[in-house]
């Protein structure tokens, strides 16, 4: 018999300690996105060296893949009774995330080639410090998501691990909306 036929679930409007763990962590993982933000922008404007040229359009592209997976992590969570299609939802969410971290790995890669490493000024100290521990965010994320969608084709995600995929939907948005305020900090905002 499946998990996920096992036993009634629990009332919906219960709060998974899952979900309660994962808020506090995300919580601290808040505070130190706020910190290197804080500090980034004081390097910028107290030792001003300008800002790069960095390759908008591509990341464009990257992040509307990124942002699209929050969608596709909804639909899954909408449909986890139907196990084939929420797996598939769960995989293609994964999978988008991976695309990412390829994009931003092929961004450094550029960057490097072109004479910008991470020391070569306090805007790419900065930059590769934010982007690298967010597409390590990513990176985790993503991964968690396959073992996930395997679970759920296998019919081993019932409601008893509901905690999981709540937290993990959790930490999937938080993800999304850092990369927004990253995006348009490192990308778009042309000032010190």
């Amino acid at each position: 018999m499946s998990g996920s036929h096992a036993a009634a679930p629990p009332p919906i409007s219960r709060v998974s300690s899952g979900r309660m763990g994962m808020a506090l962590f995300l919580f601290g993982d808040a505070v130190t996105f706020t910190l290197l933000i804080v500090g980034h922008l004081y390097l910028r404007r107290h030792a001003p060296q300008g800002a790069p040229h960095l390759d908008l359009s591509g990341t464009l592209v990257f992040s509307v893949l990124l942002w699209a997976s929050s969608g596709t992590l909804w639909a899954a969570e909408r449909l986890r009774d139907v196990p084939r299609v929420s797996g598939v939802l769960y995989a293609l969410t994964g999978l988008l995330g991976l695309t990412f971290v390829a994009g931003t790995l092929q961004e450094w890669l550029q960057l490097v080639q072109a004479g910008y490493g991470v020391s070569s000024t306090l805007f790419f100290t900065g930059y590769y410090t934010l982007t690298g521990l967010h597409a390590l965010h990513v990176l985790l994320g993503a991964l968690a998501l396959l073992v996930l969608a395997a679970l759920r084709f296998r019919d081993r995600l019932g409601w008893r691990r509901r905690g999981v995929t709540d937290a993990l939907g959790l930490y999937w948005h938080f993800v999304d909306a850092v990369w927004v305020l990253l995006f348009l900090l490192l990308y778009v905002w042309r000032g010190p």
